[in-house]
């Protein structure tokens, strides 16, 4: 959104509990009306981050912006944002309507506005006719449901999740990613959601930031962070990968640690140390001596398979280095244990990824 005020922009922001540096220079730009996913392992600062954008944690050093307005140091009430947890901490004692209503009764919003909002807000996440319940006498995704009513009756600039999802089971939370993200569609405002799951927020988010030990180490698309990760770090986190120890020889080429030459962009100079990142589902398997004369490819021999129902895995060793391959919906004979093999993948399915 070029020339547009960023709906959030952090900027050179570091937040230090002691000693502890939990959240390390970081400079990010959240687009108006974007889906924008935080991505980590548990202790990245992730969640630090987003307690910043809130006001429910100050930042030691840096600017915090939203919507162009300094907002490092003001506190919570005086921000255009909510926050969703994972404990949705909704009042066991009041109803539905009551706890949706709850915050504008606080800022003294009276009717017949405060009634309509609560209307709106209940009809949003498909609440309406359960009004009257209680928290008890919800199922865990109603109960998610109420939470982010209640949040978005305020109607925020900036709606903040903080692992929103992780309470309920799979088949649930796969349905509340759906109904997130038409949610988000429909009210049109910027959500920040903060997730350890990389399939959740490879599924949800138009971009996606990638957390560890504090630093950002790379923002882009869902289809950017996982096709061209920018670090080791990255590639493996985000999904299954093959990292392939290798050399740079030249811009278009990498020596392999069992001597081969493949094909693979970079532009770190030659005699670099790098990994070689290659998704088993971008891999094929070929009876040796069969493979594609286009592309790359590798010769090994199968040491195990795991059959998944939908797909087959390989585990093929070429060399010293295990390679993974993952067949989807196998049509054609199927390899065995022992067998001599061909590994091939297109041009530009491997990316070159520094250590």
């Amino acid at each position: 959104m070029t020339g547009a005020v960023a709906a959030v922009e952090i900027d050179g922001v570091t937040k230090r509990f002691g000693e502890v540096v939990a959240v390390d220079n970081v400079d990010l730009a959240i687009d108006d009306g974007e889906f924008f996913a935080l991505l980590g392992p548990s202790g990245c600062g992730k969640t630090t981050t987003l307690r910043m954008i809130a006001g429910l944690d100050l930042p030691t050093e840096g600017s915090l912006r939203i919507f162009g307005e300094e907002v490092g140091m003001a506190p919570p009430d005086l921000r255009p944002v909510n926050t969703v947890f994972q404990a949705y901490a909704l009042f066991p004692h009041m109803t539905v309507r009551q706890n949706i209503e709850f915050g504008l009764r606080m800022r003294r919003v009276k009717d017949p506005e405060l009634s309509q909002r609560v209307a709106e807000a209940t009809g949003m996440v498909r609440l309406s006719g359960m009004e009257d319940r209680r928290p008890d006498q919800l199922s865990g995704g109603q109960q998610q449901r109420v939470a982010l009513a209640r949040a978005l009756v305020n109607q925020p600039k900036v709606l903040l999740l903080d692992e929103p999802l992780g309470a309920l089971d799979l088949k649930l939370r796969q349905e509340m990613q759906q109904e997130l993200k038409a949610l988000q569609r429909t009210v049109g405002i910027t959500f920040v959601f903060v997730t350890h799951d990389q399939e959740e927020a490879l599924a949800m988010s138009e971009r996606i930031g990638v957390m560890s030990e504090g630093r950002l180490l790379q923002v882009g698309t869902p289809r950017e962070i996982y096709e061209r990760p920018a670090s080791r770090f990255v590639a493996d986190f985000i999904g299954r990968t093959n990292l392939l120890e290798a050399t740079v020889e030249s811009a278009g080429t990498v020596r392999l640690a069992n001597g081969a030459r493949i094909e693979a962009e970079t532009s770190l100079p030659a005699g670099s140390e790098v990994s070689v990142s290659l998704r088993p589902e971008r891999a094929r398997l070929h009876p040796r001596g069969t493979a594609d004369a286009e592309g790359s490819s590798l010769e090994g021999e199968v040491r195990d398979i795991t059959y998944l129902g939908h797909a087959v895995v390989y585990e093929v060793a070429v060399g010293p280095m295990s390679v993974e391959v993952r067949v989807e919906g196998e049509t054609g004979r199927p390899f065995g244990s022992g067998d001599d093999v061909t590994i091939s993948w297109d041009h530009g399915a491997a990316a070159v990824v520094a250590d």
